[in-house]
């Protein structure tokens, strides 16, 4: 079966976590502060604060914002399902933005459109490791923004990488993500000390005597060890991506499909290779098709 993603995994890895199991400092300890440190470099952030997972990230973010009931959230009809339960979570309104016909990122025009003086926060997502060409637009508006990185690690636009735009952002480091931390975890980053302190507060609910909800969202020694030897090759990863990226446009180039088009500000890294068929075509029929040649294809967003 060819796989649409699978982690890379080297006896660097293992050598880290074995480590990490001969101190017999199993949780949240030096392991997770060194790669906390190496995300903010990442994403050129001066905090950055790592959980269990990339929902629990904007989570913690969202709540660290104050955001609640009568706030409104602007996030695109194109995405991950988790910003959406993010935004309920903390029971505030979720206002749905389209999306680009080229690149499946949230459209700066239609946003526009969906401004009220509700509006707190758009959260945008750079999606399938395609950059979002307009951040400059948006950043323009003057309303707060959450860049989503969880598909994008490494991905740049004007030479800068995303997460580096705007004063807040999240990455996840599930098992298929451009990095990972041994299959879950992911990070909040900002130059706001404020917010580095409130997410560093809510993501541990003891050792403290406030008594304000709080959650238990901390990530592992292990799991930290592990993304460490990850965030080292994260250029390498990229690298493999665009090489494979070469071999399926060259082969697939005759084929009755169209590809994300690539902007000359941005520079993705192809976290997947999505194509669009014809409108007439059964999608149902050819992912099966597909899967009967040991190709795993899969719709990407429900």
């Amino acid at each position: 079966m060819i796989l649409h993603s699978k982690p890379t995994i080297t006896g660097q890895e293992i050598k880290l976590m074995q480590k990490v199991l001969i101190s017999n400092q199993l949780t949240q300890n030096g392991f997770v502060k060194k790669f906390e440190q190496k995300i903010a470099t990442l994403f050129r952030k001066k905090y950055s604060v790592c959980v269990t997972s990339g929902t629990t990230a904007l989570h913690l973010l969202l709540k660290s914002m104050n955001i609640g009931k009568n706030d409104e959230i602007i996030i695109p009809a194109y995405t991950c399902s988790a910003l959406l339960y993010s935004v309920l979570n903390c029971g505030a309104k979720p206002v749905i933005a389209d999306v680009n016909y080229d690149d499946m990122n949230i459209s700066f025009e239609d946003t526009i459109s969906k401004i009220t003086k509700k509006t707190r926060l758009i959260i945008i997502p750079h999606m399938f490791g395609f950059p979002v060409k307009e951040i400059k637009n948006f950043l323009s508006l003057k309303i707060p923004l959450i860049e989503d990185c969880a598909q994008s690690v490494g991905a740049k636009i004007f030479n800068k990488p995303v997460g580096s735009f705007s004063n807040y952002g999240i990455v996840s480091f599930y098992g298929t993500k451009m990095l990972t931390s041994g299959g879950e975890g992911g990070a909040v980053f900002s130059n706001s000390e404020d917010i580095y302190k409130k997410v560093m507060q809510l993501r541990d609910y003891d050792k403290t005597m406030e008594s304000r909800l709080k959650y238990n969202y901390k990530m592992t020694e292990l799991q930290a060890a592990f993304g460490i030897s990850q965030v080292e090759k994260i250029k390498s990863f990229i690298l493999r991506r665009k090489k494979i990226v070469q071999i399926y446009t060259n082969e697939l180039k005759n084929c009755n499909i169209e590809f994300p088009r690539v902007s000359s500000e941005t520079e993705p890294v192809f976290y997947r290779y999505v194509i669009r068929l014809n409108p007439k075509t059964d999608l149902n029929k050819t992912i099966e098709y597909y899967m009967q040649k040991n190709v795993q294809v899969t719709r990407p967003v429900f």
